[in-house]
Protein backbone atom coordinates (compact mmCIF):
# COMPACT_ATOMS: atom_id res chain seq x y z
CA UNK A 1 0.00 0.00 0.00
CA UNK A 2 2.90 2.49 0.81
CA UNK A 3 4.52 1.39 -2.15
CA UNK A 4 1.76 2.27 -4.26
CA UNK A 5 1.17 5.64 -2.57
CA UNK A 6 4.73 6.68 -3.22
CA UNK A 7 4.70 5.60 -7.09
CA UNK A 8 0.94 8.05 -7.30
CA UNK A 9 3.06 10.35 -5.26
CA UNK A 10 6.09 10.02 -8.43
CA UNK A 11 3.36 10.14 -11.11
CA UNK A 12 1.70 13.17 -9.65
CA UNK A 13 4.37 15.26 -9.56
CA UNK A 14 5.96 14.28 -13.30
CA UNK A 15 1.95 15.18 -14.24
CA UNK A 16 2.13 18.76 -13.01
CA UNK A 17 5.64 19.27 -14.07
CA UNK A 18 4.06 18.51 -17.78
CA UNK A 19 1.13 20.55 -17.29
CA UNK A 20 4.22 24.07 -16.81
CA UNK A 21 4.86 23.02 -20.71
CA UNK A 22 1.04 23.59 -21.54
CA UNK A 23 0.86 26.26 -23.85
CA UNK A 24 4.34 24.39 -25.76
CA UNK A 25 2.49 21.58 -26.07
CA UNK A 26 -0.68 22.82 -27.88
CA UNK A 27 1.79 24.16 -30.54
CA UNK A 28 3.03 20.59 -31.11
CA UNK A 29 -0.71 19.54 -30.97
CA UNK A 30 -1.11 21.51 -33.54
CA UNK A 31 1.90 20.29 -35.89
CA UNK A 32 0.70 16.66 -35.04
CA UNK A 33 -2.73 17.24 -36.80
CA UNK A 34 -1.43 19.16 -39.95
CA UNK A 35 1.07 16.38 -39.97
CA UNK A 36 -1.58 13.73 -39.49
CA UNK A 37 -3.82 15.81 -41.89
CA UNK A 38 -1.82 15.49 -44.97
CA UNK A 39 -0.57 11.94 -44.12
CA UNK A 40 -4.99 11.31 -44.63
CA UNK A 41 -4.74 13.43 -47.70
CA UNK A 42 -2.35 11.34 -49.27
CA UNK A 43 -3.82 8.12 -48.38
CA UNK A 44 -7.03 8.92 -49.81
CA UNK A 45 -5.68 10.28 -53.12
CA UNK A 46 -3.92 6.98 -53.31
CA UNK A 47 -7.13 4.97 -52.17
CA UNK A 48 -9.92 7.29 -53.21
CA UNK A 49 -12.96 7.50 -50.48
CA UNK A 50 -13.68 4.33 -50.49
CA UNK A 51 -14.17 1.90 -47.73
CA UNK A 52 -10.08 1.02 -48.08
CA UNK A 53 -9.32 4.85 -47.94
CA UNK A 54 -11.11 4.93 -44.43
CA UNK A 55 -10.32 2.29 -42.88
CA UNK A 56 -6.69 4.15 -43.50
CA UNK A 57 -7.84 7.28 -42.55
CA UNK A 58 -9.05 5.83 -39.19
CA UNK A 59 -5.53 3.50 -38.80
CA UNK A 60 -3.29 6.57 -39.47
CA UNK A 61 -5.37 9.09 -36.92
CA UNK A 62 -5.97 6.72 -34.17
CA UNK A 63 -2.07 5.46 -34.22
CA UNK A 64 -1.36 9.63 -34.80
CA UNK A 65 -2.84 10.22 -31.61
CA UNK A 66 -1.89 6.99 -29.85
CA UNK A 67 1.95 8.33 -30.64
CA UNK A 68 2.64 10.26 -27.54
CA UNK A 69 1.81 7.27 -25.19
CA UNK A 70 4.08 4.03 -27.12
CA UNK A 71 6.86 6.24 -28.90
CA UNK A 72 6.67 10.40 -27.98
CA UNK A 73 8.17 9.26 -24.58
CA UNK A 74 11.06 11.01 -23.06
CA UNK A 75 14.24 9.23 -24.06
CA UNK A 76 15.73 7.05 -21.50
CA UNK A 77 12.75 7.73 -19.41
CA UNK A 78 14.53 10.84 -18.02
CA UNK A 79 17.60 8.63 -16.67
CA UNK A 80 20.30 9.84 -19.09
CA UNK A 81 19.12 14.15 -17.83
CA UNK A 82 19.70 12.62 -14.34
CA UNK A 83 23.32 11.10 -15.25
CA UNK A 84 24.17 14.47 -16.73
CA UNK A 85 23.20 16.75 -13.81
CA UNK A 86 24.64 14.13 -11.26
CA UNK A 87 21.22 13.21 -9.75
CA UNK A 88 20.65 9.73 -10.65
CA UNK A 89 23.19 9.92 -7.16
CA UNK A 90 20.13 10.59 -4.91
CA UNK A 91 18.21 8.51 -7.11
CA UNK A 92 19.69 5.51 -5.61
CA UNK A 93 19.20 6.77 -2.07
CA UNK A 94 15.89 6.71 -2.72
CA UNK A 95 13.91 3.80 -0.94
CA UNK A 96 12.24 2.47 -3.97
CA UNK A 97 14.31 0.87 -7.09
CA UNK A 98 15.38 3.00 -9.83
CA UNK A 99 13.13 0.70 -12.13
CA UNK A 100 10.38 1.50 -9.74
CA UNK A 101 10.74 4.98 -10.03
CA UNK A 102 11.12 5.05 -13.72
CA UNK A 103 8.07 3.80 -14.06
CA UNK A 104 5.43 5.90 -12.46
CA UNK A 105 7.35 9.12 -13.56
CA UNK A 106 6.69 8.03 -16.78
CA UNK A 107 3.22 6.63 -16.00
CA UNK A 108 2.41 10.81 -14.89
CA UNK A 109 3.68 11.77 -17.98
CA UNK A 110 1.76 9.66 -19.86
CA UNK A 111 -1.37 10.55 -18.09
CA UNK A 112 -0.51 14.24 -18.93
CA UNK A 113 -0.19 13.25 -22.95
CA UNK A 114 -3.13 11.38 -22.68
CA UNK A 115 -5.17 14.35 -21.40
CA UNK A 116 -3.61 16.99 -23.33
CA UNK A 117 -2.24 15.68 -26.75
CA UNK A 118 -3.71 11.93 -27.06
CA UNK A 119 -7.57 13.30 -26.64
CA UNK A 120 -7.16 16.68 -28.78
CA UNK A 121 -5.87 14.77 -31.60
CA UNK A 122 -8.06 11.89 -31.33
CA UNK A 123 -11.63 14.00 -31.22
CA UNK A 124 -10.16 16.11 -34.02
CA UNK A 125 -9.85 12.92 -36.36
CA UNK A 126 -13.37 11.90 -35.11
CA UNK A 127 -14.70 14.91 -35.77
CA UNK A 128 -13.64 16.53 -38.69
CA UNK A 129 -11.75 13.60 -40.17
CA UNK A 130 -14.43 11.13 -40.75
CA UNK A 131 -12.45 8.64 -38.28
CA UNK A 132 -14.04 5.57 -37.37
CA UNK A 133 -14.78 5.09 -33.65
CA UNK A 134 -14.73 1.21 -32.29
CA UNK A 135 -17.46 -1.16 -32.20
CA UNK A 136 -18.74 -1.36 -28.34
CA UNK A 137 -17.24 -4.87 -28.46
CA UNK A 138 -13.63 -3.33 -29.30
CA UNK A 139 -13.14 -0.67 -27.12
CA UNK A 140 -11.53 -3.07 -24.04
CA UNK A 141 -9.62 -4.88 -26.41
CA UNK A 142 -7.85 -1.60 -27.58
CA UNK A 143 -7.49 -0.49 -24.34
CA UNK A 144 -6.29 -3.52 -23.05
CA UNK A 145 -3.56 -4.01 -26.03
CA UNK A 146 -2.71 -0.10 -25.53
CA UNK A 147 -1.90 -0.36 -21.78
CA UNK A 148 -0.10 -4.01 -22.95
CA UNK A 149 1.79 -1.57 -25.78
CA UNK A 150 2.71 1.40 -23.20
CA UNK A 151 4.44 -1.04 -20.62
CA UNK A 152 6.81 -2.17 -23.66
CA UNK A 153 7.16 1.15 -24.90
CA UNK A 154 8.47 2.26 -21.36
CA UNK A 155 10.60 -0.98 -20.69
CA UNK A 156 12.16 -0.10 -23.87
CA UNK A 157 12.84 3.65 -23.63
CA UNK A 158 14.30 2.23 -20.00
CA UNK A 159 17.15 0.42 -21.79
CA UNK A 160 17.93 3.49 -23.45
CA UNK A 161 18.41 5.02 -19.68
CA UNK A 162 20.67 2.47 -18.53
CA UNK A 163 23.07 2.73 -21.95
CA UNK A 164 23.67 5.91 -20.46
CA UNK A 165 24.28 4.84 -17.00
CA UNK A 166 27.26 3.01 -18.91
CA UNK A 167 27.95 4.78 -21.97
CA UNK A 168 27.11 8.24 -20.75
CA UNK A 169 25.89 9.27 -24.35
CA UNK A 170 22.83 8.05 -25.98
CA UNK A 171 22.57 9.96 -28.84
CA UNK A 172 23.47 6.92 -31.06
CA UNK A 173 21.21 4.62 -29.41
CA UNK A 174 18.61 6.77 -29.37
CA UNK A 175 18.44 7.21 -33.21
CA UNK A 176 18.58 3.33 -33.54
CA UNK A 177 15.67 3.34 -31.36
CA UNK A 178 13.48 6.13 -33.10
CA UNK A 179 14.43 4.62 -36.72
CA UNK A 180 13.43 0.88 -35.77
CA UNK A 181 10.55 2.31 -33.94
CA UNK A 182 9.72 4.14 -36.74
CA UNK A 183 10.19 1.34 -39.67
CA UNK A 184 8.86 -1.64 -37.34
CA UNK A 185 5.90 0.01 -35.44
CA UNK A 186 3.42 0.49 -38.16
CA UNK A 187 3.26 4.17 -36.75
CA UNK A 188 2.37 5.68 -40.20
CA UNK A 189 1.81 3.33 -42.45
CA UNK A 190 -0.20 0.24 -41.36
CA UNK A 191 2.45 -3.01 -41.68
CA UNK A 192 -0.45 -4.80 -44.31
CA UNK A 193 0.82 -2.42 -46.70
CA UNK A 194 4.46 -3.81 -46.76
CA UNK A 195 5.78 -6.83 -48.31
CA UNK A 196 5.33 -10.10 -46.76
CA UNK A 197 8.53 -10.86 -45.83
CA UNK A 198 9.09 -7.53 -44.15
CA UNK A 199 5.75 -7.97 -42.25
CA UNK A 200 7.41 -11.33 -40.74
CA UNK A 201 10.22 -9.49 -39.69
CA UNK A 202 8.13 -6.63 -37.82
CA UNK A 203 6.17 -8.72 -36.14
CA UNK A 204 9.26 -10.91 -34.43
CA UNK A 205 9.68 -7.37 -33.17
CA UNK A 206 8.38 -5.65 -30.54
CA UNK A 207 7.87 -2.70 -31.59
CA UNK A 208 4.98 -3.72 -33.85
CA UNK A 209 3.32 -4.51 -31.10
CA UNK A 210 3.71 -1.08 -29.61
CA UNK A 211 1.39 0.70 -32.40
CA UNK A 212 0.06 -1.72 -35.16
CA UNK A 213 -1.41 -4.22 -33.30
CA UNK A 214 -3.50 -2.29 -30.40
CA UNK A 215 -4.86 -0.17 -33.46
CA UNK A 216 -5.35 -3.18 -35.15
CA UNK A 217 -7.35 -4.50 -32.70
CA UNK A 218 -9.45 -1.08 -32.33
CA UNK A 219 -10.56 -1.90 -36.46
CA UNK A 220 -11.01 -5.69 -35.34
CA UNK A 221 -8.50 -6.75 -37.46
CA UNK A 222 -6.33 -8.94 -35.05
CA UNK A 223 -6.88 -11.62 -32.17
CA UNK A 224 -7.26 -10.43 -28.80
CA UNK A 225 -6.07 -13.44 -27.70
CA UNK A 226 -3.09 -13.62 -29.95
CA UNK A 227 -2.35 -9.40 -29.67
CA UNK A 228 -1.94 -10.20 -25.37
CA UNK A 229 -0.19 -13.46 -25.35
CA UNK A 230 2.84 -11.95 -27.94
CA UNK A 231 2.79 -8.58 -25.84
CA UNK A 232 3.05 -10.33 -22.30
CA UNK A 233 5.66 -12.42 -23.89
CA UNK A 234 7.56 -9.70 -24.60
CA UNK A 235 6.64 -7.50 -21.45
CA UNK A 236 7.86 -10.75 -19.53
CA UNK A 237 11.40 -10.51 -20.89
CA UNK A 238 11.82 -7.01 -21.73
CA UNK A 239 11.23 -6.87 -17.99
CA UNK A 240 13.25 -9.60 -16.63
CA UNK A 241 16.09 -8.44 -18.56
CA UNK A 242 15.89 -4.75 -16.98
CA UNK A 243 15.26 -6.03 -13.81
CA UNK A 244 18.70 -7.81 -14.52
CA UNK A 245 20.78 -5.12 -16.01
CA UNK A 246 19.37 -2.81 -12.98
CA UNK A 247 20.91 -4.76 -10.56
CA UNK A 248 24.44 -4.80 -12.18
CA UNK A 249 24.75 -1.39 -13.77
CA UNK A 250 24.12 1.09 -10.93
CA UNK A 251 26.23 -1.51 -8.70
CA UNK A 252 28.83 1.15 -10.64
CA UNK A 253 28.25 4.05 -12.40
CA UNK A 254 29.49 7.35 -13.70
CA UNK A 255 27.72 10.77 -12.61
CA UNK A 256 28.55 13.71 -14.73
CA UNK A 257 27.43 17.19 -12.73
CA UNK A 258 26.47 17.59 -9.62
Amino acid sequence: MIDIFRGSEIAKKSFERDRVYLLNHIVNNIGSIIFGYINVRIWLAVLGNSTEGMEAVTYLMVNQAGLWLVMFLPYGCYIPQKVRDGSIAFEMLRPYGLLYGSFFEILGHIAYNFLFRTLPIFLFGVLIMGVSLPSIHQILPYLITLLNGILISFLINYFIGLWSIKFLSINGVQMLYYFSGTLFSGAFISLKYYPEFFERIAMSLPFAYTSYVPTAVYQGQFSLIKACLNQWMWIICLFVIAYSLTARLTKKMAVQGG
